[in-house]
């Protein structure tokens, strides 16, 4: 969104229907010839909901869709993928998707720029999101692949004085579990098609090893998560010989999932209330075996919610301080079912404020629609890269990267990183790149890149209002400029990113306070890409 104020056509957005299914129109012109919608509510198949033309140039379909948050892309002459032209509304997930949510009551909410601190959104207004642990809040998290880090849990062990000097207190294990081999893709093929959900890879190691890896990260002072797969599994697993009706199966009788190019995947069929069981039972043996902190849901935004909720229920019985981490930008994943959802939304608007597309109050706007959409007290894990996206650096560009990080590791919510972007890693595209022999280049190491984010995480943990205060954005003064204060009733701390190729004056707050951290900064200046944090 370039500007709050836009002219919005509410007869082209998503709109609940009398028989509550979702009316999807979509405007086109003279060479168009088909039309579809696809996504989460009917699995990414494109050909699955096609509009139908009811006048010159406007398409219309009604499908239904649960309560939650969806994303979804037009489908124009069968290959063009679009955004709805008609809706500003941008996926936060780095995923260019169309968005729309349906609340507990099937009325469908579009962010159009009218939401702020002075007008809540209505689940803000009503609802409040479910209380987490407080060292979740407090964390930041690190993501990583055994054999892309270490090769094995003991080469992790043997890194983990990295991980201590970087300042992480939470580590997110990706999936240890032996791989599908029917549709493998690449020589190792997708960690996330788990061939056995109770057995390990046996080339990472046993189950000791993996007790001792979690024990050493606890005894270091860290949390960890393990990634859990949830809606689907290799189309191998041994699941799909001794329980076949817990997977989704074709017109054929074939074992299937419905998501495209992922014909390596078996789908769950969550209508089993036997499969809902095993896979908790399977959870529950999990973080009891090797003494996790707290799970990932992998895809969570295509896992019914009641199911989630159903997980939750069950996994806390048994241990309070669980975290549990959707997938997904889902508002109601915070109401019964998860502690933290994905938000990427600052990504890609840092990076239309430098490329000068729009101001540094685009930045105030998505945060402000982002929060007051959200039920109160919601937390949002942010990021600049995760495993679907390539390297941060890459995508900003290296000063503006530092930049950027300065703004993540400052604003609330939860920060995460991705193994190998605190010092710019350059061989992970994607985690994809896990398909083959891929491990990260250690000799690439960026050592002011390292630098930058270790001081951040420090100044992070030593400032409580860098993790639990209030935000305020102020006008700096210079349009590229960022601002604000972190607050608590006890402290005030300023901070200043300076997004643009070139130097600004440092506002005049600077002057009477405690500057703590600075970067490109001199006497009245602030250079470009740096940064300036203080203590009022």
């Amino acid at each position: 969104m370039t500007s709050k104020q836009q002219h919005i056509r509410h007869d082209l957005l998503p709109q609940k229907t009398a028989k509550g299914g979702i009316r999807f129109t979509f405007e086109g012109g003279p060479d168009t010839a088909s039309v579809a919608v696809a996504g989460t509510f009917n699995s990414w198949v494109g050909d699955a909901a096609p509009l139908t033309r009811v006048g010159a140039n406007t398409w219309q379909t009604t499908v239904r869709a649960d309560p939650g948050r969806h994303h979804y892309k037009f489908v124009v002459n069968g290959s063009a993928w679009i955004r709805d032209p008609a809706n500003p509304w941008v996926s936060e997930d780095a995923q260019n998707n169309s968005c729309f949510t349906i609340n507990e009551f099937g009325d469908v909410f579009v962010r159009t720029g009218a939401v702020s601190q002075q007008t809540p959104g209505d689940l803000y207004r009503r609802r409040s999101a479910v209380i987490s642990p407080q060292w979740l809040a407090d964390g930041v998290i690190y993501q990583l692949s055994v054999r892309a880090f270490g090769g094995t849990f003991d080469g992790v062990r043997a890194r983990l004085g990295h991980l201590q000097e970087l300042g992480v207190s939470i580590v997110w294990l990706m999936p240890v579990t032996p791989i599908g081999v029917q549709g493998r893709l690449g020589e190792h093929g997708d960690p996330y098609a788990v061939r056995d959900f109770c057995a390990i890879d046996p080339a990472l190691g046993d189950a000791a090893g993996l007790r001792a890896l979690v024990a050493d990260l606890h005894a270091r002072g860290m949390r960890v998560i393990y990634d859990w797969t949830l809606n689907r599994a290799a189309v191998d697993n041994v699941l799909t010989l001794s329980h076949p009706e817990w997977f989704t199966h074709d017109s054929a009788g074939q074992l299937n999932y419905l998501v495209p190019n992922r014909s390596y995947f078996a789908g769950f069929n969550f209508a089993s209330k036997p499969l809902r069981a095993w896979l908790i039972d399977a959870m529950q043996d999990w973080l009891a075996t090797y003494a996790f902190d707290g799970l990932r849901f992998d895809d969570a935004d295509i896992t019914p919610t009641d199911f989630l909720d159903e997980i939750r229920a069950e996994l806390l019985a048994a241990r309070a301080d669980l975290v549990l981490i959707a997938h997904s930008s889902d508002e109601l994943h915070h109401l019964d079912a998860c502690d933290l959802t994905g938000d990427a939304g600052a990504r890609e608007t840092m990076l239309r404020v430098a490329r000068g597309e729009t101001g540094a109050d685009a930045l105030r706007w998505q945060w402000e629609e982002s929060t007051y959409t959200f039920p109160r007290g919601a937390l949002r894990m942010r990021w600049l890269e995760e495993k679907e996206q390539g390297r941060a650096f890459r995508y900003f560009g290296h000063d503006l990267h530092l930049a950027a990080a300065a703004v993540i590791m400052t604003l609330d919510g939860v920060p995460h990183l991705m193994m190998g972007q605190e010092f710019n890693e350059p061989r992970w595209q994607d985690w994809r790149s896990l398909f083959d022999d891929f491990s990260l280049d250690w000799r690439s190491f960026d050592r002011p890149t390292f630098d930058h984010y270790r001081n951040l995480i420090a100044l992070r943990g030593a400032l409580p209002a860098l993790r639990q205060g209030a935000v305020h954005f102020v006008r700096s003064g210079a349009p590229q400029l960022l601002m604000y204060w972190r607050s608590t009733a006890q402290q005030r701390i300023l901070v200043a990113v300076n997004l643009s190729d070139t130097a600004c004056a440092l506002p005049p707050a600077f002057a009477s306070h405690q500057l703590l951290y600075a970067r490109a900064v001199a006497a009245n200046s602030i250079g470009a890409c740096g940064c300036a944090i203080a203590k009022a």
